[in-house]
């Protein structure tokens, strides 16, 4: 069971490690607190999504366990499991998501940070979402074999039901890394192309025409 939690952790990890964090070599700057509000209000959107499929799971197959049998008996009890735990995680990391949002204005290295570990989590993410898949393409594999221990139709359910999450996740996790990587690359990821390093400083160099975000000088 805690293998079937462990990726649910990394999703929710982005919002529940978006604390605040002390200023300590950086000032904080105009422009910044935005640009992480934003990423922060991406990160609500798609717990929000997790909560309601969670419910959905939770509804539907609760209902349907007790009326099948066979395969499906098995694949809607795997599916009630998910949903409590999606449901759960959810309105943890939602809640955590709304406390970050009400932090003091992010400085550059926060905002930095937070975003490469955004992205990063959810490519994470992904990879595990493919060993949800794998393993139930083995659950699968193994309700076809006489010799494996415990009903056939018990193997086939709870392989069913990690295709499912797993191709569910593989999806919600794409979706969200897509999201927060054209944030990023429509407002962060040009300013650290304009960084400048020099003896005792880091500027940022903004080109003619372009769009400002943070300005000014980052002291070492």
């Amino acid at each position: 069971m805690r293998l079937l939690i462990l990726p649910l952790f990394f999703l929710l990890a982005p919002s529940l490690m978006a604390q605040p964090m002390a200023a300590d070599t950086v000032r904080p700057v105009s422009g910044s607190a935005e640009f992480d509000a934003a990423r922060t209000r991406l990160d609500q959107r798609g717990l929000r999504v997790l909560g309601a499929w969670g419910a959905a799971n939770l509804l539907v197959s609760g209902i349907a366990t007790g009326q099948t049998d066979g395969s499906a008996h098995y694949f809607h009890q795997m599916n009630v499991g998910w949903g409590a735990v999606n449901l759960a995680l959810a309105a943890i990391g939602y809640q955590a998501a709304r406390l970050a949002g009400r932090a003091p204005t992010a400085t550059r290295s926060a905002v930095v940070k937070g975003q490469l570990r955004t992205e990063n989590l959810y490519l994470f993410n992904a990879g595990l979402d493919v060993a949800y898949l794998a393993t139930g393409l083995y659950l699968l594999e193994k309700s076809r074999n006489p010799t494996a221990s415990g009903p056939p139709e018990r193997w086939r359910g709870y392989g069913q039901s990690l295709l499912l999450r797993g191709g569910f996740l593989l999806l919600f996790d794409g979706v969200q890394y897509s999201a927060h990587h054209r944030h990023g690359a429509r407002q962060l990821y040009p300013l650290l192309s304009c960084l400048r390093f020099g003896p005792g400083a880091v500027a940022v160099t903004i080109p003619l025409g372009g769009q400002r975000l943070f300005a000014g000088s980052i002291p070492e």
